[in-house]
């Protein structure tokens, strides 16, 4: 039988605080009380629930939040085989809200409780809205993806080939394909980039860049290269990947990255500057409603295993929410600007069915 211990900050002992607490001093009291029943560098998986009215978008960064502050303790935050379970939830009474953290190891189950004068939620008006158009979902890795001729073709770039197919009856049919020439086997949780170029296309993988014709079939010559390509328009940032790992680099940034948009570089530690609650995909998207540049993030939703996708409002050193979040099926594997401005191209891999589905994503205007 489990042996369970009680490591309680009592609700009905502890007073609440006099002032209130914003969403980064919690996280970090709940964090140093966790830490201080584990041993340093512990795994812990992080199991999160709001069972309160607080905006789903604040309980989602705080989410966010506390992982950054476990990993500042010393903790390591994985999915996979962690030596303590973390059970968080924001709850509340009648005196107001109160964070309960269960510590499960194999043999003890430790509990935290700490009561939170949170900050009155604050009503936003969120003036772009974030629209997404199903493309096609599939079995194998979906790396990429471009429309081409208003739409009616489909140009698939997935771990083994390249194909495309025609839109009939509504239904995608595939029309010619292609086998990737793999100079290097690619990294684990591939990634890839395909851009149309005149009447050819290029795709660039990890150790491997090809040059690929559609007319009268699919024709590719690949080479052992990391040959650059423009991963960014806003401003522009040209990159190569990393061979043998799904990082990318530039001759303007000193240190590997994740992805780049709008001025912003994602760290492959999944932090950037001022956003560490984000995950580890960014994109630039045009500003169909003003002038200031856009970025599309992904980051963990409330959900294990469910990302959400947000727009924020990139001005004046500041990044800011531009629309609410969108919950999505399951994690983002991949997140590019589409070639049309004003768009991008998601894929996820659903959690139920394990398939990976391509989306086009959009903004339109709320006012």
């Amino acid at each position: 039988m489990s042996r369970v211990v009680f490591g309680l900050l009592f609700w009905s002992i502890l007073p609440c605080p006099a002032q209130a607490q914003s969403m980064q001093e919690a996280a970090a009291q709940l964090a140093a009380r966790i830490s201080s029943l584990l041993q340093r560098r512990a795994t812990v998986s992080l199991d999160f629930q709001n069972l309160t009215s607080r905006p789903p978008a604040e309980s989602s960064s705080f989410r966010g939040g506390l992982e950054v502050e476990l990993r500042k303790v010393g903790l390591a935050v994985a999915t996979t085989q962690p030596e303590v379970r973390l059970r968080v939830a924001i709850s509340e009474n009648t005196r107001g809200l109160l964070l309960v953290a269960e510590v499960l190891t194999a043999d003890t189950k430790q509990v935290v409780m700490l009561p939170w004068s949170a900050p009155p939620p604050v009503e936003e008006k969120r003036q772009l809205h974030l629209t997404r158009k199903p493309i096609g979902d599939q079995p194998e890795p979906i790396l990429d993806f471009l429309l081409l001729d208003s739409g009616s073709q489909l140009l698939m770039l997935t771990s083994s080939k390249v194909s495309i197919n025609r839109l009939v009856d509504g239904k995608w049919i595939p029309s010619s394909q292609a086998a990737l020439a793999l100079s290097k086997t690619l990294p684990r949780d591939p990634r890839g980039r395909i851009q149309n170029i005149s009447d050819t296309f290029h795709i660039y993988v990890p150790g491997t860049t090809c040059l690929g014709v559609l007319q009268p079939a699919i024709k590719l010559a690949c080479s052992a290269a990391n040959e650059t390509w423009l991963a960014s328009r806003d401003p522009e940032l040209t990159v190569r990947w990393v061979t043998d790992r799904n990082f990318l680099e530039s001759d303007g940034v000193r240190e590997p990255f994740f992805s780049a948009g709008a001025g912003l570089i994602m760290r492959t530690d999944g932090q950037n500057h001022d956003r560490s609650a984000w995950g580890s995909d960014i994109a630039s998207i045009q500003n169909p409603c003003g002038p200031s540049p856009l970025v599309l993030a992904a980051k963990s939703g409330d959900a294990l295993e469910q990302d959400q996708i947000q727009v924020y409002e990139v001005g004046q050193g500041h990044v800011t929410p531009a629309s609410e979040p969108m919950d999505l099926a399951g994690p983002v594997t991949a997140l590019w600007p589409a070639e049309t401005r004003g768009q991008a191209t998601l894929v996820l891999r659903n959690s139920k069915t394990g398939n990976y589905e391509a989306s086009l994503l959009g903004i339109a205007c709320t006012q």
